[in-house]
């Protein structure tokens, strides 16, 4: 609880009324300055016995968030519904009718703006709903709900909590590449599946996706359906792809190409390949999301970006990405295919990326700065030399427009 400028003035008043009229001898304005004191006293103890009577009237504030995660860029909704504990009573119906009720919400869940709620009113419950516009990627508070209210005379202030806050995740903005990732995924598949025909065992179908063998199309299902449609081959795996995430130091570049590889490994699992993302962790247990179904697969991979924070030394990010990379090797190896978002390369960084290279099945974004443009550029290099298609960005710059530059290069690679 806090003085107004009117529970300021009257105390004050009090106390001086009141020591002048001791001094004065002024029995009036000794009594005039007690009441006044006294009246801010009767104030407080008016509002301890309301907010101590609201909270047992209503104790719980129940929120409902949606979608629940959050994606930055993408707006929520949240709806609190505040009921009393025994809304039969008219005396609780009536404190319903006079709340003021706001919610408190992280400035990285409304982009800094304050929440405006929606107000709704019945006789037994009180709602609030607002949006939440995410700007950054993480975890953040809601809630809890505060009361606002005052004396009858405007003497004091409360802001109340009640209720409980809650930590909601929020997943990073994801870009739509599912058709260049479906050609590129398409063509691995191919080499995979050579010229076998297909058998009458391949009993399910499913929709054409961009970059399958035509020569699976089911021609007869097809026409019936008015839809291209394929055979799902049952013997042959789809091939899986693994994003090497090397986390860098600055705000603005952690954000960005956390966006990329979210969006990459997102767009390959909307393909129907396997993928797992390294991200510096180990890489044990960095399994290949995809085979339980798409809508878990990218919910899990997403969940994965949620904590993801830069490494505390340049050379420590390199340890991290040497060790993704000796994962990532032993996959190629297996045809995986592979795509790497870094920094400009050391030395034994980029011998350990070499062997991926060979394999013909890697591509890397470098990001690089005012700084580091010309490392980067020579990173680039390194790594097409190796059998890399690489190509040199800028944090910031548009995923969509980068990713296609990176797939044109397999047409010329």
């Amino acid at each position: 609880m806090s003085l107004t400028a009117r529970g300021v003035g009257v105390l004050a008043c009090g106390i001086v009324i009141g020591a002048l009229g001791v001094g004065l001898s002024a029995p009036v304005m000794v009594y005039v300055g007690v009441a006044m004191t006294c009246a801010v006293v009767l104030a407080w103890v008016w509002m301890t016995l309301a907010l101590g009577n609201f909270l047992r009237r209503f104790p719980y504030a129940e929120r409902t968030i949606q979608p629940r995660p959050l994606t930055v860029g993408a707006p929520g909704t949240v709806r609190v519904s505040i009921r009393a504990r025994h809304s039969r009573h008219g005396h609780a119906r009536g404190l319903l009718a006079r709340l003021q009720v706001r919610e408190q919400a992280a400035n990285e869940l409304t982009g800094g703006a304050t929440t405006r709620a929606a107000v709704t009113r019945t006789a037994d419950e009180l709602s609030l709903e607002y949006a939440l516009t995410p700007v950054q990627r993480g975890r953040w508070d809601v809630g809890p709900a505060l009361l606002h209210t005052s004396d009858p005379f405007g003497m004091l202030l409360s802001d109340t909590s009640f209720g409980s806050a809650e930590k909601v995740s929020v997943w990073p903005r994801v870009h739509d590449l599912t058709g260049t990732a479906g050609a590129m995924m398409g063509q691995a598949d191919r080499v995979v599946l050579g010229a076998r025909t297909p058998s009458a065992d391949d009993a399910a179908l499913r929709e054409y996706r961009e970059g399958d063998d035509l020569r699976r199309v089911h021609w007869a299902s097809s026409a019936r359906r008015g839809t291209m449609l394929v055979r799902s081959d049952e013997h042959a795996g789809r091939r899986p792809a693994t994003v090497i995430l090397d986390l860098p130091l600055g705000r603005q570049a952690l954000e960005w190409s956390i966006s990329a590889a979210a969006s990459i490994a997102v767009s390959v699992l909307d393909t129907g390949h396997p993928v797992r993302l390294l991200d510096g962790a180990d890489p044990a247990v960095a399994s290949h999301l995809g085979q339980r179904g798409g809508d878990i697969a990218r919910a899990e991979l997403l969940d994965l970006t949620v904590d993801l924070a830069s490494p505390v030394t340049r050379a420590a990010g390199d340890a991290h990405l040497r060790r993704s990379a000796a994962a990532a090797a032993e996959g190629a190896l297996e045809g995986e295919v592979t795509v790497a978002i870094i920094d400009p390369a050391t030395d034994d960084v980029l011998e350990a990326l070499a062997p991926i290279g060979a394999t013909g099945r890697a591509w890397a974004i470098v990001r690089a700065d005012d700084r580091t443009a010309d490392e980067a550029a020579a990173t680039a290099a390194r790594l097409s030399r190796a059998g890399w298609r690489a190509t040199v960005v800028r944090a910031g710059d548009d995923i969509p427009a980068v990713w296609d530059t990176l797939l044109a290069m397999q047409d010329v690679a």
